[in-house]
């Protein structure tokens, strides 16, 4: 079933997922449309569905709809679809994506195309069209291939073979991320068959064999689109279209390890059957395994790589972390790149950082992806490992003198989540007393089982019985624990039960009534004073909001310009939009502003993001790179709960000291849990 509208993936996903049944409003709500769209919608995806015998939307009075399956494996693949789509299209136009798909298939494979043909193709008229033509532009100009218009024969592209080979592949949607077009284009799909037969799988398969006997590691997608370079190779040869290389970078290829691994690939029976390429075919293949590789210098080392490529980039890196701990800088990187943990881990960044070298070195490093596995990364990472991944990328573009909007810069944000998670938050060890009505022995055991749980949150925990209590310094202690069982005596301290197990009332909420106490609440008092929200605020249009934010912001004219382009730079390296609840977080670096803040704005109208996407409000943040790491993680988690948990906003408008409250609660209530 083809899915025309981006509400469409919205309320089968929606349904899908739900336990009980959606109303329209909810429905309504959660797609930005009316009721009358949403019930003329359902009654068009019921009857759809219910052709094709995969489910039937059920109607239930004053409690909404529901799934009926209709045959289970037809449904499994359904939900499956339904489930790619949303990954695929997350954040972006069904209809746009599609239009540009099929234009973008036109200029690759017509030597020439005219706006008129395309408008007519595509039911648009001249206007329409330009935004998509616009974007199909930049699309082929991040690799390198260029769109001219002729004169009286229409649009016209120029580049490298290899390059044109790069775009072609990423627009082979269909063999790598399970796409069916609205648009399908034939005479794109035949440039990847032989004589109309489509060999993509035993192709694959007799790659992969050679692959994973091989020390060279390639991600899925990645082994996709290799084995579409493979599938293109046959009809681009018989053309005689061939890759260009320098005689340095052959050179360089024929020492790589990779080099010997394409050889033996293109030596294999199967593959050889279906392609015979040259030398320099089989040199660039060697290229694009080698662009390719996952790398984990921390594991497995340099060894398969080229020696002075990786002396190269090691060079780069320790000069951008050397840059980040500067103190003239006041990166928001520093204090975390001057710990020890830090050096442990340093290689991960490193390794991702060659990945990135390597393409810079043999490709590029700015090529826009028309599709990716998109998994909702906004809901994983926080903001603060985002934003330190945007200041270690935009050292890397300077150094480099190019552009990176590669799929490995979400890696370091990862690695960069790893590492905070590895903080310790502040926290003042409890000295514990524990007495029991049933004696010294029981109480011992409960004093033991303490510890053993809990180690890591008590400085000391001695054992009393009721008559040595009279004579204890109570201010030797945070809180008196017992084993849950009737006391009668009361003491100037906090008295806690505590059991191991109790299945109807499991063992009482020792985490709020005794080792919640103990952690520091100082940086929560300080986000307090930070934090200002600006309700219905005037925002037409991010890009100008946030110019004028640059000039609120800025500590002098100079920075004012500064501010705002390193917006627009860290835009593109990874965008500062969290879709769950429709929130911009931007950062702003200190030594631009010399000042910390924490600001809300709420537009005053409806506002969106790359012309689909909600803003519900955009949050500035500025803070003093020297504070502790403990506070940054703390700051990092308030971030983070804010953008994924909804109404939080409305809740700190209403009470803001409050909310504060339950969010540092919730935060170090499952640092406690998980530990």
């Amino acid at each position: 079933m083809k899915i025309e509208k981006n509400r469409h993936i919205i309320i089968f996903k929606t349904l899908i997922e739900g336990n009980d049944p959606v109303t329209a409003e909810t429905l309504a709500k959660l797609t930005k449309s009316s009721l009358r769209t949403i019930k003329n919608d359902i009654a068009h995806l019921d009857s759809q569905c219910v052709k094709e015998e995969i489910l039937h939307i059920r109607s239930f009075k004053a409690k909404g709809y529901a799934i009926e399956i209709l045959d289970e494996k037809n449904y499994e693949e359904f939900v499956h679809d339904i489930t790619v789509l949303s990954s695929l299209f997350y954040g972006r136009n069904v209809e746009s994506v599609n239009r540009r798909l099929y234009i973008l298939q036109r200029f690759l494979v017509d030597e020439y195309v005219k706006i008129e043909d395309l408008c007519d193709e595509l039911f648009l008229s001249r206007s329409s069209i330009r935004k998509d033509i616009t974007w199909a532009s930049r699309f082929l100009a991040s690799y390198h291939i260029s769109l001219e218009s002729v004169v009286g024969k229409g649009y016209h592209i120029y580049g490298k073979e290899q390059d044109l080979r790069s775009a072609l592949v990423e627009l082979r949607c269909s063999q790598y991320h399970e796409f069916q077009p609205l648009y399908p284009y034939e005479p794109f799909d035949e440039l990847f068959r032989k004589d109309g037969i489509n060999f993509y799988a035993p192709l694959r398969k007799a790659f992969l064999d050679i692959l994973r006997s091989s020390r060279i590691v390639v991600s899925d997608i990645e082994t996709k689109k290799i084995a579409s370079h493979i599938c293109l190779m046959y009809k681009r040869i018989k053309e005689g279209k061939h890759p260009s290389l320098t005689d340095e970078i052959i050179e360089e290829l024929k020492q790589t390890y990779d080099y010997e691994v394409a050889k033996q690939i293109f030596a294999d029976e199967t593959i050889r059957g279906y392609v015979n390429p040259d030398e320099i075919e089989i040199l660039n293949f060697a290229r694009i395994l080698l662009i390719n590789r996952e790398l984990n210098l921390r594991i497995t080392g340099s060894e398969d790589l080229p020696e002075k490529l990786v002396k190269e980039n090691h060079r780069i890196f320790e000069q951008i972390i050397d840059a980040t701990i500067d103190p003239s800088h006041y990166s928001i990187a520093s204090s975390l790149h001057k710990t020890d943990m830090f050096k442990l881990y340093s290689k991960d960044l490193e390794s991702l950082q060659l990945q990135l070298y390597l393409k810079h070195h043999f490709d590029y490093t700015g090529k826009m992806r028309f599709v990716t596995y998109q998994e909702g990364t906004d809901e994983l990472i926080s903001p603060i490992p985002l934003e330190l991944t945007r200041v270690m990328i935009a050292r890397l573009q300077l150094l480099l003198g190019a552009r990176i909007s590669d799929a490995v810069v979400q890696a370091y944000a990862g690695v960069y989540e790893r590492l905070l998670k590895k903080v310790v938050y502040p926290y003042k060890k409890l000295r514990l007393a524990v007495s029991t009505t049933d004696g010294l022995v029981y109480s011992q055991h409960v004093a033991e089982s303490l510890s053993e749980l809990y180690g890591s949150y008590i400085e000391k925990v001695d054992v009393f019985n009721l008559y040595e209590m009279r004579k204890v310094n109570f201010d030797d202690y945070d809180a008196l624990v017992y084993s849950g069982a009737i006391l009668y005596y009361s003491y100037p301290l906090p008295i806690v039960a505590y059991q191991e197990l109790d299945y109807n009332r499991q063992g009482g909420d020792i985490f709020n009534r005794l080792f919640i106490n103990g952690f520091d609440r100082s940086e929560l008092y300080r986000i307090r004073e930070l934090l200002n929200i600006y309700e219905n605020e005037r925002v037409r249009e991010i890009e100008s909001f946030v110019e004028a934010l640059s000039y609120r912001y800025a500590r002098d004219p100079y920075t004012q310009k500064i501010l705002y382009d390193q917006y627009v730079e860290n835009e593109e390296i990874i965008n500062h939009y969290y879709a769950r609840n429709g929130i911009m977080i931007i950062f702003f670096p200190y030594r631009f502003t010399m000042k910390e803040i924490i600001d809300i704005y709420i537009p005053d109208q409806s506002l969106y993001y790359r012309e689909s996407m909600e803003v519900n409000a955009i949050i500035a943040v500025c803070v003093d790179p020297r504070m502790r790491l403990a506070d940054l993680k703390i700051l990092d988690h308030v971030l983070r709960y804010i953008v994924q948990v909804p109404d939080t906003i409305e809740k700190l408008i209403e009470d803001k000291g409050n909310t504060l409250d339950v969010i540092f609660d919730a935060i170090v209530r499952r640092k406690f849990l998980n530990t």
